[in-house]
């Protein structure tokens, strides 16, 4: 009968669209396929003792460790905390998604000409490599692995630029404590102000505590601060000279202030503190005649004192 013949036409019509329904879905679900959240991680960061941050265009920065502490560029101490967040990074970011096939070539091209690559190494033996880059605007990152292709990554649950981390240069790896002095070899501290000399002392041990030379009645408290004071000030940040225009004339002006430590094996580390310039709340310092360094007022002030400031 025609009306069983429709019937059937009708269930056989809802049977195709149902599988046709499904091939779609599996399809889908095969192109939105979500990557191995391992894919730019090592099996144990433990084990890595040098990354290399090389960008397309400019100096790397290589950060080893040798066996006690953390170094850059075999050149000075690296900053513990920065590398705490470099490992944080590095174990925490995942592949979000791939890049689209529309954007991959050109994601591709922006990573290698203006990102980073990161090599990890354990030993001499390489273990991870990939390229990191951000979208202009600093709101996404991209990693790649060394085929080529690209991924949009994340640090779950955050909304963070992960590639800033990467962009860094090597003076911001630099570790920030100035003075790596304690009271095991230590001898001698001597602050002098150019302009004001009667202001100048130096703190020596006196039989067995710390005191001003040729102050007897100096108060040790204040000695002591004081001596803790200089031992923990740290920099705000290190800069290129080539950043502050005005340097070379702040150089020849000379310094306001300037702190000598000698440690038993007679061996000096000086820091030379500049005026404080344009209404700022920092200024600038030199640290044993080379580095260029920013420091808060706060931390200026701590280190700032004069010989009558002992005094009881």
């Amino acid at each position: 009968m025609p009306e069983k013949r429709n019937l059937r036409l009708l269930w056989l019509l809802l049977a195709l669209s149902g599988c046709l329904v499904l091939v779609l879905v599996v399809s889908n679900r095969q192109q939105v396929q979500l990557p191995d959240k391992n894919l730019f991680q090592v099996a144990d960061l433990t084990q890595i003792n040098k990354v290399i941050i090389q960008p397309a265009a400019g100096a790397a920065t290589e950060l080893r460790f040798d066996g006690i502490k953390w170094q850059v560029n075999n050149a000075f101490a690296a900053d513990g905390q920065m590398i705490k967040i470099l490992f944080a990074t590095l174990m925490q970011t995942e592949p979000r998604r791939e890049v689209a096939l529309t954007m991959r070539d050109s994601i591709s091209r922006q990573l290698t000409t203006t990102g980073q690559q990161v090599l990890l190494y354990e030993g001499d033996q390489l273990v991870k490599q990939f390229w990191v880059g951000g979208n202009t605007a600093k709101t996404e990152t991209y990693f790649q692995t060394p085929d080529g292709i690209p991924y949009l990554v994340q640090v779950p649950g955050y909304r963070l630029y992960i590639a800033s981390v990467f962009e860094l240069d090597a003076l911001a790896w630099r570790d920030k404590w100035l003075f790596n002095f304690n009271w095991q070899n230590f001898r001698t501290l001597t602050t002098r102000f150019p302009a004001k000399p009667q202001n100048n002392f130096t703190i020596s041990m006196q039989q067995n505590y710390f005191g001003i030379e040729g102050l007897p009645q100096a108060d040790t408290a204040k000695v002591n601060s004081y001596l803790d004071a200089v031992s923990l000030v740290q920099a705000n940040r290190f800069v290129q000279p080539t950043e502050i225009r005005y340097l070379d004339s702040l150089l020849q002006a000379g310094p306001e202030e300037i702190i000598t430590i000698t440690d038993l094996a007679n061996r000096n580390y000086s820091l030379e503190i500049y005026p404080v310039t344009g209404g700022n709340n920092t200024c600038l310092a030199r640290l044993n005649g080379e580095a260029i360094l920013v420091l808060t007022q706060s931390n200026r002030d701590a280190i700032t004192r004069t010989r009558s400031y002992f005094g009881k």
